[in-house]
């Protein structure tokens, strides 16, 4: 499988997410077997490929007003056929506030955890359409506790100098957390010890 977003000059409202698959290690490739494009000034974009603990595929993707509006939205659907060619897809369900670009990790406690930044830029869209998230700003996360049924915030850093965040997290032997982000400088990073 492979997934990548498109459509228009740049960033804005004519993006859309697309999906492909191989049946020879990628050698050759299907045509577009999905597209993700919503209605009106929605883009989407940001895609992102994850097999969970249980062998069900999820197809991530951001959505946002224009370009970026504030709060955005990571939304996902699911195939618990990932062999297959083309397979029976879940209903769309937006997740939480944010932006992912790097996968989710299972916690050695079971807990699923979806980095989903709340970027620092501003919105750059038209004052009416600008959207405040719930979350704070920051390099995110939220947890799954039920398999991916629900998703809470669970806490984020806030690194200086974050740019985009496309943070991720990483679990160490000890148990600790350690969340690498995007910023002006390089790679920022931010530990948890309290999960």
């Amino acid at each position: 499988w492979a997934t990548w977003y498109g459509g228009g000059p740049g960033e804005g409202p004519a993006n859309y997410v697309m999906l492909a698959t191989s049946a020879d290690d990628g050698r050759t490739w299907s045509d577009l077997t999905l597209v993700i494009d919503p209605p009106g000034l929605v883009r989407a974009f940001d895609p992102c490929l994850w097999i969970d603990p249980t062998g069900r595929m999820w197809l991530f993707w951001a959505q946002a007003w224009r370009h970026w509006d504030g709060r955005g939205g990571v939304w996902a659907i699911t195939t618990n056929d990932p062999e297959l060619a083309a397979p029976t897809w879940s209903a769309p369900r937006r997740l939480c506030d944010g932006v992912m670009m790097n996968k989710p990790i299972a916690l050695s406690r079971g807990e699923w955890l979806l980095p989903a930044a709340v970027w620092a830029n501003k919105a750059r869209i038209e004052p009416q359409h600008v959207r405040t998230s719930t979350d704070p700003s920051g390099s995110n996360v939220v947890i799954s506790l039920d398999h991916g049924a629900t998703w809470a915030w669970r806490g984020g850093a806030d690194i200086p100098g974050r740019s985009c965040d496309e943070h991720m997290v990483i679990e160490r032997r000890d148990g600790s957390l350690w969340l690498l982000a995007r910023t002006t400088y390089g790679i920022g990073e931010s530990v948890s010890t309290d999960g």
